[in-house]
Formats: structure tokens, C-alpha cells, sequence
């Protein structure tokens, strides 16, 4: 079988790139080193409780607004149930030093409203915050379908001011400036790091809306296997790519894969990690310039989670999450505290069919070297390993529950994972919770490469989350069928 398009790694980039390039009539592979597509997205079970591992809620998804656009090209939308978060308080701040609380609401309007009844003093740098976030989100080509599509619209990721720059000019109070930080935690990256562009482009559509998806990231998966199936994309999962096979001329003609097969193919697209994509590039076909570069990249930082069960449902937090910060300044160290007086994040589990949690995630950033030195064992972890890992748990156990009486007595079973466990499953080579960083000064890739017939997409190239994921594999395929024209097809959704 000669294919027109072989993808590389079924995680909701490729699957977007695949439904795409097969809704426009070519003939498509996508391939899958784990046994199942979207293993990210699936998540796990225990005690009937649910845990989603690669999705808990996003923004955009109301009606008319793009992602919502973006699923309904896809074929996705009809065929999964969407719900609203709480409205007057999706996410739920809460400093402890000094104590202060602030429910985040849905709408600019109503978020502008409650900012300015809690920091009455600030009301012009917060009328210029979501003044600047609206205007970033209104350059975006994709985000905005109308917006002028320009060579140069990603240097203000690289070049333009970081977010806590932007903060910093804006206001003195601390406190604000770390709640409006606090969804750094959803993409791994601090706010001196982080430009301040691509930090709108992730917040602005949960400051638009906010809603989750009923059976959470396993109904995904399952509505995107549907479509893939409906398309006739050939679905290959246990087979991982060992090498890029190119032509006498330079353009590529195939995939080697790691059983000694070898797949023909006139073009692919990778998602896999930039790192993982130098292992399977021909030497020389890549510049040392470009080679360096991307093995270069940093990570976001990674992450200590915990999975917890409960026999009583918690109401409150159905529809609304939770960031905890010790004090207003943790936000400026993001994964440097340890666990036990860092920042932490917590979104409801729920059995299948029920609307109200009956369980939680915590998630504590951390950075790789917590568990560095057990990175090479192989097999079972040793001792010291597993003692890490219960301390550890005991600690952020006695955070949450210190924080949060309401969820103390009702924990009846509690696991956890390290970085160690996101970059043996989530094949991030350092841990990083949300792959690699986009960051002021680092040059991410783009879709195209040197390579004539190999592209890029993933959460490397756009952004984490479902957004991001989704966004990177329609930014590749514009960058194969044209823009005008990908946008051409995504405008008739609306």
C-alpha cells in the first residue's frame, strides 16, 4: 500500500491531521506505538471512578466559538455531550499567605466586574489586561478565522514581552498578578518564561467560556476512533516508526518501521516529541543548526499527581476546579517548591453516567530532577523509589486536606504518579507534563521542514491541551491544502 499521507502518532493532533487530510480525499495512515489511539486521552479507572490523564476542561466550546467550529468540521461534535462549568466560578483561587479567595466566572464582561470588585484600585490594568488578552486572541489566524494570516504573526511568542513583563507594568499588587498567573499551571511554563501572547491565546477562550465533555477524555477518543473508521483511515496501532526513509532526491518516500517493515507513503506529518523526530531523521537531511535547536528544547516542568476516590460524591467540584497557592509569589518558582508547600491543581473524577465527582486529580508541578535518580532503573522501581513516592503523596495528602476539610474525610483510596511515570507513558523524554515549553527566546518548529514531504504538528508546535492539539494539526494540513483554503472549509461550520 502506497499512502498519500502517513501520520505519526495518533494523539489528538494526529487524529485531527488524519480525519483532516482524509476529509480532503487522500488516502491516510496514522500510526501508534501504544496499543490503543488517544492513550493520553483515555485516561484510567479505578473503582469505577474515572481519571482523565490528557483532558478535564477547556474553552472555546460553546456554540460558535472555535474550537466548537473546529470539532463540527471534524465530524466530532454530534457525536459527544458537552456540559457548562460553573458559570460564576469555573476556577476556584485560593491563596493561604495571605488569605484570599476569587471565583473565576465565565464572560470578559463578568470576569472584568468581579476583578474590579475585589482590587477596586486596579481597575485600569485590569481594563488593560483583558484589553490586551482580546486583542492578542483577535490576531490569531485560526483562533480568529478572519485575521490576516502573516509570516511574521508567531514573533511575538519569541520576541514580545513575557507575562509577568506585562504584569508587572501594569500593576504593583501582587496578588493580582498572581491570579491572573494562575492558569500557568494548565501549561506548565512560569510567568517570566511565558510570552504574554501565547498566554492570551490559551486564557482567553476560558475567559470566553468554559465547559468539559460528558465521559470525559475516553468519549473523545472513542467519537474520534468513529470518525476515523467512517473516513477509512487506516488505523495502525502497535507500530512505531524507527526511521524516515527519503529518495535519491532529498523528498521523502516512506517509514521504517521498528519491525523492519517499511511503509510507502508521498508525505507524513510527525506529532511525536522533536527529540524523538532526530532519532528517525536520516543524518545530514536535517541542518546542524536545526538539529541542535531542537534538541535543544526545554521542557515544561513535570509533575507529581495524585488519583483519588471517594464513596461520597463532592458537589463542589462539579463543573469547578481548584488552584491552591501557599502565598502570592509560588507562581514565580513554578515547580521548584516541594511538594508539600507548592502550587496545586485539583479537578473532579467521575464514575460513568453520574454528574457529580466522585473522586479527584491533584496535580503538583515538580521538576524531572525530583526522580532523577532512578531515571535509568529498568523494570520494577527499587526502594528508595517507592519510599519517594509514598512520602511524597503523604505530603501533598496532608496539603489538600489542610487546604480543603471538605475533601478530607471523604478520601477513600489515593495513588500517585511521578515524573517518571509522564515520561515513560506520555514519551516526553524529560517528564515534561505538557511537552515542550513556548517560551520568550526558544524557537519552537514550525510545520515545515527541509525534508520535501515531511511536516510537523503536536503540542510542540502550538500549544498544550485540547486547543493546542487540535489547533497544530489543522495548522499543518493549512500549511499542506493551503490556509485560505483550511479556513475556507472551517468557515462554512460556523
Amino acid at each position: 500500500m502506497n499512502y498519500d499521507f502517513i501520520v505519526i502518532g495518533a494523539g489528538i493532533s494526529g487524529i485531527t491531521s488524519a480525519i483532516t487530510l482524509a476529509q480532503n480525499g487522500l488516502r491516510v495512515a496514522l500510526l501508534e506505538k501504544a496499543e490503543r489511539t488517544a492513550p493520553v486521552l483515555r485516561g484510567f479507572s479505578r473503582r469505577g471512578v474515572h481519571f482523565d490523564t490528557g483532558f478535564h476542561y477547556t474553552g472555546g466550546l460553546a456554540k460558535g466559538e472555535p474550537l466548537d467550529i473546529f470539532l463540527r468540521y471534524l465530524g466530532i461534535s454530534d457525536r459527544v455531550t458537552t456540559f457548562p462549568f460553573n458559570e460564576d466560578g469555573f476556577d476556584l483561587f485560593r491563596c493561604e499567605n495571605p488569605g484570599f479567595e476569587f471565583r473565576v466566572p465565565t464572560g470578559f464582561e463578568n470576569l472584568r466586574e468581579s476583578l474590579c470588585q475585589a482590587f477596586p484600585a486596579e481597575r485600569a490594568a485590569i481594563d488593560s489586561y483583558l484589553g490586551q488578552v482580546r486583542f492578542t486572541c483577535a490576531t490569531m489566524p485560526y483562533l480568529n478565522l478572519d485575521a490576516e494570516i502573516r509570516n511574521d504573526s508567531g514573533l511575538q511568542r519569541i520576541f514580545g514581552a513575557t507575562l509577568r513583563e506585562t504584569l508587572d507594568a501594569l500593576t504593583g499588587n501582587e496578588m493580582l498578578k498572581s491570579l491572573l498567573s494562575m492558569h500557568c499551571l494548565l501549561y506548565g511554563v512560569p510567568s517570566n518564561e511565558v510570552s504574554f501572547a501565547q498566554h492570551a491565546a490559551i486564557v482567553g477562550s476560558y475567559y470566553d467560556s468554559v465547559r468539559g465533555i460528558r465521559g470525559g477524555g475516553l468519549s473523545l477518543a472513542r467519537a474520534f476512533d468513529a470518525r476515523l473508521a467512517e473516513l477509512g483511515v487506516d488505523v495502525l496501532c502497535s507500530r512505531e516508526v524507527a526511521g524516515i526513509e527519503v529518495a535519491p532526491g532529498g523528498a521523502l518516500s516512506g517509514l521504517r518501521l521498528s519491525d523492519g517493515q517499511t511503509l510507502l507513503c508521498s508525505a507524513a506529518i510527525s506529532t511525536v516529541h522533536p527529540r524523538i523526530l532526530l532519532d528517525m531523521a536520516p543524518a545530514g537531511s536535517f541542518r546542524p543548526a536545526y538539529r541542535k535547536r531542537l534538541g535543544a528544547l526545554e521542557e515544561t516542568v513535570s509533575a507529581f499527581l495524585c488519583f483519588a476516590t471517594s464513596e461520597d460524591t463532592i458537589p463542589a467540584l462539579a463543573g469547578a476546579n481548584r488552584f491552591l497557592l501557599p502565598d502570592a509569589g509560588c507562581m514565580r518558582e513554578l515547580g521548584k517548591r516541594p511538594i508539600g508547600s507548592a502550587a496545586l491543581y485539583l479537578s473532579g473524577a467521575y464514575r460513568e453516567g453520574e454528574t457529580e465527582p466522585r473522586g479527584f486529580i491533584g496535580i503538583c508541578p515538580v521538576l524531572f530532577s525530583e526522580t532523577a535518580a532512578w531515571q535509568s532503573a529498568a523494570g520494577r522501581r527499587s526502594e528508595g523509589y517507592r519510599q519517594y513516592k509514598e512520602q511524597a503523596l503523604g505530603l501533598m495528602q496532608g496539603q489538600i486536606e489542610r487546604a480543603y476539610p471538605d475533601l478530607a474525610g471523604k478520601i477513600r483510596s489515593i495513588e500517585a504518579s511521578t515524573p517518571l511515570t509522564i515520561r515513560d507513558f506520555c514519551s516526553t523524554p524529560l517528564g515534561g507534563l505538557y511537552g515542550v515549553k513556548h517560551m520568550v527566546g526558544q524557537y519552537n518548529p514550525q510545520p515545515a521542514t527541509r525534508i520535501p514531504g515531511l511536516f510537523l504538528a503536536g503540542q510542540a508546535v502550538v500549544a498544550p491541551g485540547l486547543m493546542g492539539a487540535v489547533l497544530s494539526g489543522l495548522l499543518a494540513c493549512g500549511t499542506v491544502l493551503g490556509h485560505d483554503q483550511m479556513r475556507k472549509e472551517l468557515k462554512a461550520c460556523c
